[in-house]
């Protein structure tokens, strides 16, 4: 679980870096219109949102919870993977081992102590 962890703190420092380092040295609109112009441009952005839908459809399963998981999914359309990486941080300080951040805090009720059903 440590490794988990340092990477999703890793994960959301290098986003929020790139991030600042985005909006300070470019033009959101004007390149972001450009983007949509280039063939792999809509490449990497639907290949951004289809991972995103994926993270979000692993994050209603865990939550089980549909107010955080609106909220969550909401994050996600506006943060991306700065979004999922918060959550994957969340996730990975919140939980005793992978079981538990895989699916979360009612998965432990589901397999009892001895960790099979």
């Amino acid at each position: 679980m440590s490794a988990v962890r340092a990477f999703s703190v890793i994960a959301v420092l290098v986003m929020v870096g790139i991030i600042a380092f985005g909006f300070i040295s470019g033009d959101f609109t004007g390149e972001g219109s450009q983007i949509w112009g280039l063939a792999w441009g809509k490449v990497t952005l639907v290949d951004l949102y289809v991972g995103l839908a994926i993270f979000g459809i692993w994050l209603g399963v865990r939550e089980r919870n549909v107010l955080n998981t609106a909220i969550w999914w909401i994050a996600l359309v506006f943060l991306g993977n700065l979004a999922a990486a918060v959550y994957l941080a969340r996730a990975a300080f919140t939980s005793d081992d992978v079981r538990e951040l895989l699916l979360g805090s009612e998965s432990k009720a589901a397999t009892g102590p001895g960790g099979s059903r």
